[in-house]
This record gives C-alpha cells, sequence and structure tokens, in this order.
C-alpha cells in the first residue's frame, strides 16, 4: 500500500466514526452542515451531482484512483485464503447530461502482487488452493460498458436485459459523519449459466456475474465549495466474484473475495512512480487517451 494511504489511515478514522453517521438533513447542526452550500441533500438530483463531484470531476474530465486490493480465494465448504494482492489504477469520466443524469465510463488496469510483501508477481502464481504453479495474468485495460445513472441507481442501455438476466446498480441515500459525506453504491450483475457472458475485458463464469458494493467519501466542505469541480475521495470496495480463469480452479468449485482502498489522485504523477512508469511502459496511451 502506498504511503499516502497508510498515513491517512482512512478506514480507522471511518470505523471510528461510524456510530454518528446520519441520513441526510438530520446530520445539519446549529453552525451549518452539510445542508450549507449549494447542493441540498434532500433534493435527489443534487445529491446525484454532489456524488458525481465525490467521485469523478463536475467538467466532464477523467479522475485518477490508485488501489490496493487484497484478494480471497474461497472454496465451497471451505475456508477463505488470502491469496494475493492487486495494485492499480482505475479511471472515471462522469458527465452530467442536460437533465441532470449522469453517464459513467471507466478504465483500469492492475498488476498481480504477493499477498504479504507486496512484490510483483511476473511469471509465475503458486496457486495456494490448488497447488498449481500458473501463468499470472495482469489487468490489461478495458473499458467497462456504459453505466448511466439516476438517483435510484444506474443501468446499461447498450444491453438489452432478458430475463432472469439482470443488472441492479443503486445509489444509496448519502450518510454523514466526522465532516465527511459517505455514498453507497452497489451492483449486482446476473446472467443466466448458459448466457453469453457480458464483454469487459474480464471473463466472468457462473450465473452471478458480480456483486459489488462500494463506499465513496469526501468532506462535506469540499463537496459545497462552489469553487471545486472534484472533491478529494477515498472509495472503500468490496466485490465476489467467480474465480477468474486464469487461477486454473475449474476442479474446484467456489469463488473470490475482494477488498479495496482506492485514493483519487489528481495528476498520473501522484500514483506511485513504479506503478505509473510500469503502466506507461506497458500501455503508453493508458494515462494520456484512455479511450473513456
Amino acid at each position: 500500500m502506498s504511503q499516502s494511504l497508510a498515513r491517512r489511515q482512512f478506514l480507522a478514522s471511518a470505523a471510528a466514526g461510524a456510530g454518528v453517521l446520519s441520513h441526510g438533513a438530520l446530520a445539519q447542526d446549529k453552525k451549518g452542515g452539510p445542508m450549507t452550500g449549494p447542493y441540498k441533500f434532500t433534493n435527489p438530483y443534487d445529491c446525484l451531482t454532489a456524488y458525481a463531484k465525490v467521485r469523478g470531476r463536475l467538467d466532464g474530465g477523467i479522475s485518477l484512483y490508485h488501489y490496493v486490493a487484497d484478494v480471497y480465494g474461497i472454496p465451497d465448504r471451505g475456508i477463505a485464503q488470502l491469496m494475493f494482492r492487486l495494485e492499480g489504477v482505475s479511471q472515471h469520466r462522469m458527465t452530467v447530461r442536460e437533465d441532470r443524469t449522469i453517464d459513467l465510463r471507466y478504465m483500469e488496469c492492475n498488476y498481480t502482487q504477493h499477498p504479504e510483501t507486496g512484490a510483483l508477481i511476473d511469471e509465475f502464481y503458486d496457486n495456494p488452493i490448488t497447488g498449481k504453479l500458473v501463468p499470472v495474468q495482469h489487468r490489461k485495460p478495458a473499458p467497462g460498458p456504459l453505466v448511466r445513472i439516476n438517483p435510484t441507481g444506474g443501468f446499461n442501455p447498450d444491453i438489452e436485459w432478458e430475463a432472469p438476466a439482470i443488472f441492479v446498480n443503486k445509489l444509496g441515500p448519502p450518510l454523514f459523519g466526522g465532516g465527511r459525506v459517505f455514498f453507497n453504491d452497489d451492483i449486482l450483475m446476473f446472467r443466466p449459466g448458459d448466457a453469453e457472458p457480458v464483454t469487459t475485458g474480464n471473463p466472468r463464469r457462473s450465473d452471478v456475474q458480480l456483486t459489488e458494493m462500494v463506499t465513496f467519501s469526501a468532506d462535506v466542505s469540499d463537496v459545497q465549495n462552489p469553487e471545486l469541480i472534484s472533491a478529494k475521495s477515498f472509495a472503500h470496495i468490496t466485490n465476489d466474484t467467480p474465480w477468474s480463469g486464469w487461477l486454473d480452479m475449474d476442479d474446484v468449485p467456489g469463488h473470490m473475495m475482494m477488498r479495496y482502498l482506492a485514493e483519487k489522485m489528481e495528476t498520473p504523477e501522484d500514483v506511485p512512480s513504479w506503478l505509473r512508469t510500469r503502466i506507461k511502459k506497458d500501455y503508453p496511451s493508458f494515462f494520456t487517451n484512455p479511450g473513456i
């Protein structure tokens, strides 16, 4: 984990303030609180615009996130094991439309690391669950599908979902605590096992393609500052997926659980130097022309 992430100890502070989280206007105090500023959190479209400012930028530009993730393997009827770490960069472009809904596009890439030392694993991975030595597959840049977000959630206008396939993206009401605003953005993507998987650059298997629970947070003062087009933010992400294909887990039923901590970066120069250098070497246009 980068020194920046460790220094802020964001998760610890978020946990400490969890007991004082409040919904919307309940967090307002006599001196002026979350409701003081251009965004009224009782207005669903104000909430949505504030969320865009926390996760992305209001000028339609790209926001960078540096993240580190622990990846656990959970065999059916087995015990969860820490398998490896991922470190990477995701880029988000959020465009506020005339009707105040939001179009989201994103791109990311990451690298597989030793679960304890963080050392890059570039050739073969010793799978602790199967005992197999398998070639490592870092995640190459691949754009995610367009997601159009309204106050109640998001959907992909380019995909025709037919029952029992379903894509559910729910944006919860904001929470407040310790001078910060928290937005929960949860995703469930389900497709029948015999259906062609959605093309996302990360093949999924089984019926549940992806379950993801994300919390973005920022200082309320930054969100309510009309001079800022982007609020400094952090994200805590947990997702559940089938085994990645490169792990060669065909004989072991189970799934993976990933836990991420991400920090919004101002420029690529804020990304840890080794990661920035490696990405520029492997994918020269990633930072300059990501294609989103």
